[in-house]
């Protein structure tokens, strides 16, 4: 059944903030009948699954009631993202700069490609992997199990930050994230703090997000064909800049430097004009990055759509973030909306973030090179 120690410049790339408030209530749904009036009616339960045979129990790892974790692999490296290839088996990457892949639940993960400049970031197109490694993107083909290649486009700005996750969007465009260079300035490329697209050939197409300080984790809602991204806030004003998610639309502007949402209410403050209002907020310096919307049915109906965010926790250290986020998604456009709650807690850095081909949560943790699976269990 499918269900180390980070170095000081890795930790610089990452950080950032964000957090939860309440518990969701439980989605309800109507039906209609010619002979009673409307009446609502709780969308069905899955029937909890027996704890999978051949993982054990994911120690120290605590969950919202109903829900368990098994070590789904163990051994790897700091994981920053993970992905399912076409063949089946999940590839991971570190921040040491290497892939691996781990060839089913419980087995040993086995080192693909070695060497890489930090990389953050990986997509899957057919049997080609675009990995998001400092300064650059490299593609590889994969072939009998093996990844061969070597880049595909360079010359991204670098410095404090650099570029983050890719996402594959359903026209066959790539969005990439790309940090700023600095903590707080004016910057001269305006590739920097952005997300950007590109071309099906990696051919470039402009900035789509501008002022974002550090746009790491980018996922799309399968009901919408929406992108959505993570943003790390600026460190230098103290409590007020949270992390925040930002629905990725075209000429959007998400304020950075000169504008920042404040925690818990997600009020602007600074010079604000023009700036697009945050959709959830998250405690400030607890960097809030991976992201993945969950469209799997183990979990149940009440998480169909949900959106669960990873915090990596706080460049200082201390216990802040260091958690698994749950975010629940209300309206649209300027109404939109995200309800943050906690859903996992008890994690070295959790960063790296999938959902499993049997429905259950994939959670990476970076300080550990653990990969842990959440089912549904009561």
């Amino acid at each position: 059944m499918n269900r180390r120690a980070p170095a000081l410049l890795i930790g610089l790339l990452l950080v950032a903030c964000g957090q939860p408030t309440a518990q969701p209530a439980p989605t309800l749904s109507p039906r209609h009948t010619p002979t009673a009036s409307p009446s609502p009616t709780p969308a069905p339960t899955p029937t909890p699954l027996p704890p999978p045979p051949n993982l054990p129990p994911a120690g120290g790892i605590h969950l919202v009631a109903g829900f368990s974790g098994y070590v789904y692999a163990q051994g790897l490296g700091p994981i920053t993202a993970m992905v399912y290839g076409p063949d089946g088996r999940l590839y991971v990457l570190t921040a040491g700069g290497s892939i691996e892949v781990v060839p089913s639940p419980g087995a040993r993960p086995v080192v693909l490609v070695s060497g890489l400049p930090v990389a953050l970031g990986l997509a899957w197109r057919d049997n080609d992997l675009f990995v998001s490694v400092r300064g650059t993107i490299r593609g590889y083909r994969l072939n009998n199990g093996r990844l061969s290649g070597g880049g595909v486009i360079g010359g991204l700005p670098v410095g404090r930050h650099q570029n983050d996750w890719i996402l594959r969007m359903p026209n066959g465009d790539f969005f990439v994230g790309v940090g700023s260079t600095c903590d707080v300035c004016n910057e001269r490329d305006a590739r920097s703090a952005a997300v950007l697209r590109f071309r099906g050939d990696w051919s470039y197409a402009g900035v789509v997000v501008r002022g974002a300080r550090n746009p790491y984790g980018l996922a799309l809602r399968p009901s919408t064909g929406d992108a959505y991204v993570t943003i790390n806030g600026q460190d230098n004003l103290g409590s007020q800049p949270a992390d925040h998610l930002l629905r990725v639309a075209d000429g959007e502007d998400a304020g950075w430097p000169r504008c920042w949402p404040a925690y818990p209410d997600g009020s602007l403050h600074g010079n604000c004009g023009g700036v697009a209002r945050p959709i959830a907020v998250f405690t400030p310096h607890t960097s809030a990055d991976g992201i993945v919307f969950y469209d799997g049915q183990e979990f149940g109906a009440d998480y169909a759509d949900n959106a669960f965010v990873t915090e990596w926790g706080a460049n200082a250290g201390g216990p802040a973030g260091r958690r698994l986020l749950r975010v629940v998604l209300s309206g649209s456009g300027g109404t939109e909306h995200g309800q943050v709650s906690d859903f996992a807690t008890g994690f070295s850095h959790p960063l790296g973030i999938a959902v499993a081909s049997d429905g259950g949560l994939l959670i990476g943790d970076y300080g550990t090179g653990q990969i842990t699976e959440i089912f549904r269990t009561g």
